[in-house]
C-alpha cells in the first residue's frame, strides 16, 4: 500500500472518530435539555398548584428559576399570617439572589423586612426596587406606605404622585393616605400632577369626605386646565356646595362650569327664566342647575318630539300602571332672590292618569320647606294643556328652591297609577 493510501484511511477514521464524539456531544446535550425541561415542566405543574408545599418543592425542581422562591414567599405570607417574618424575609432574599434583576422581588423583600422590624433595610429593599422599576404604581404604592409609618410623610410625596400618576385605581387611597399623614393641603395638592382626570378624581375625594374648603381650590385648579371638565365630577362637586349650604358659590361655580365648556352648557341666571332648559329642548344635564331626571320602576321618561306645547319637544313621564308610586324624580334646583316676588309657570298635559292621586308640581325652599312649600293642583284623567301657575314671595333666607314633579302615594285599594303626564314650557321669574 503506498504512502498515499495509508494517510487516506488514516484520515478516514479520524473523520468518523470525531463524527462520533459530535453526534456523542449532540447527545449529552440534547438529554441535559430534557432534563431540564421535565424540570421545569414539573416545577411549573408544582408551582401552578395552590400550596405552599407545592410551590416549596418546585422550587426544588427547578432551582434556577428566580420567580419561584419569590412565590414561595409570597405564599408562605398568605398563609402563616402569624408565621415568623424572618422566614419570609430569608425567603425573599434568596428570590433577590436569584433575582437581582426584578424589581417585585425587592418589593417583596421590602414588605418582609418592614414586617421583621427592620425598617432602614425596607427602606433600601424598596428603593433597589424603584431603581429597576422606577414608574410602577404598586411598588411606589408600598414604598409610600412604608415610609408614612416610619413616620417620612414628607418623603411619601413622591411615590404617592407616582402611584396617582399610575394607576387610577389607587388615587382615591393615595389621597386618603396623604389626609391621614397630616400633610398639609396646599402641599398635597402642589404635588398632584397637572392632568384633569387625576384633579377630578381628588374632587370627588373632597366632596366624599366633606373637605369642600379643599376642593373649592381643586375646583380652581381643575378650571385653569385647557381640557374639558369632567362634567359629573363638576355635578358632584355642586351638590358637595349644595349640602354645606355654600349657596353663594353655586351660581359662580356653574357659570364657570358653562365658560369652559360652553358646547356642554349654556347658563346664566337671570330674571326673565330662573330655570334651566324649560323647554326641554337641550339635553339633560341630571346635575348642577339642570333638570335631573332619575329612573324608578314604574316610571319612565323620556323626551317627545310630537306633543309639545311650545319648540320642538317636551318631556313626558309614562306610568306603567303596576306600582303605587311615591314619585318625586324629575327636579331642578333654581337660584333665587331673598324677599322678592317671583312666579312659576308650567304647561301640562294628561292622558289617562289613574287614581285619586295624580302629579303635580311642587315649589319649596330647598333647606326648609316651612319657610316656603307650594303645590299645583292634583290631576288626574285626560287633558289639553292647561298652564299650572303659583305665585309666592321668598322669605330673607330662601336663597335655593327646588322645582320637583311629584305624584305621592294612594291610600285608596285601586292605587296603582298608569297613564302618561306631558311637562313643556317650564319658567320661574321675578315679579317686579
Amino acid at each position: 500500500m503506498d504512502a498515499e493510501s495509508r494517510d487516506s484511511r488514516r484520515g478516514t477514521r479520524r473523520n468518523g472518530w470525531a463524527g462520533r464524539a459530535a453526534r456523542l456531544a449532540l447527545g449529552i446535550l440534547l438529554s441535559a435539555a430534557i432534563v431540564q425541561s421535565v424540570r421545569e415542566a414539573v416545577a411549573g405543574h408544582l408551582a401552578r398548584k395552590d400550596s405552599l408545599e407545592a410551590t416549596r418543592r418546585a422550587e426544588r425542581w427547578d432551582s434556577g428559576d428566580p420567580g419561584l422562591p419569590a412565590e414561595y414567599a409570597r405564599r408562605l405570607a398568605t398563609e402563616r399570617q402569624e408565621g415568623d417574618p424572618r422566614e419570609i424575609s430569608r425567603a425573599f432574599e434568596d428570590a433577590t439572589r436569584r433575582g437581582p434583576d426584578r424589581a417585585e422581588n425587592w418589593a417583596g423583600l421590602g414588605q418582609a423586612l418592614e414586617l421583621a422590624g427592620n425598617i432602614p433595610e425596607a427602606r433600601r429593599a424598596y428603593e433597589r426596587a424603584l431603581e429597576l422599576f422606577p414608574r410602577s404604581p404598586e411598588i411606589n404604592w408600598q414604598f409610600a406606605n412604608l415610609l408614612v409609618r416610619a413616620g417620612d410623610a414628607t418623603g411619601a410625596m413622591a411615590p404617592l404622585r407616582a402611584a396617582v400618576e399610575g394607576d387610577p385605581s389607587l388615587r382615591k387611597g393615595a389621597f386618603d393616605l396623604a389626609w391621614r399623614a397630616g400633610i398639609p393641603r396646599d402641599e398635597i395638592l402642589k404635588n398632584i400632577p397637572e392632568d384633569q382626570a387625576i384633579f377630578a378624581a381628588y374632587l370627588d375625594y373632597l366632596d366624599e369626605t366633606a373637605r369642600v374648603d379643599a376642593a373649592t381650590e381643586v375646583w380652581k385648579r381643575l378650571t385653569n386646565l385647557p381640557e374639558a371638565i369632567d362634567f359629573d365630577a363638576a355635578a358632584r362637586y355642586f351638590d358637595a356646595l349644595l349640602n354645606a349650604r355654600r349657596v353663594d358659590e353655586l351660581a359662580p361655580m356653574w357659570a364657570e362650569l358653562a365658560r369652559h365648556d360652553p358646547s356642554r352648557l349654556s347658563w346664566q341666571p337671570d330674571d326673565v327664566n330662573r330655570i334651566t332648559n324649560g323647554g326641554f329642548e337641550e339635553s339633560l344635564l341630571n346635575g348642577g342647575f339642570g333638570w335631573r331626571v332619575t329612573p324608578i320602576e314604574g316610571a319612565d321618561e323620556d323626551f317627545d318630539g310630537e306633543i309639545v306645547h311650545g319648540g320642538v319637544r317636551s318631556l313626558s313621564v309614562h306610568f306603567d300602571g303596576k306600582h303605587n308610586l311615591d314619585f318625586g324624580h324629575v327636579a331642578q334646583y333654581a337660584p333665587v332672590e331673598p324677599d322678592t316676588s317671583y312666579r312659576f309657570v308650567a304647561y301640562l298635559r294628561l292622558e289617562g292618569i289613574t287614581t285619586d292621586s295624580g302629579p303635580r308640581i311642587a315649589v319649596y325652599d330647598a333647606f326648609d320647606r316651612e319657610a316656603l312649600s307650594l303645590e299645583t293642583e292634583n290631576l288626574t284623567g285626560t287633558t289639553l294643556w292647561r298652564e299650572e301657575r303659583l305665585e309666592f314671595h321668598t322669605g330673607p333666607k330662601t336663597r335655593i328652591v327646588l322645582v320637583q314633579v311629584v305624584r305621592p302615594p294612594s291610600r285608596k285599594i285601586d292605587n296603582e297609577i298608569g297613564g302618561t303626564l306631558w311637562l313643556d314650557d317650564v319658567s320661574l321669574s321675578a315679579v317686579r
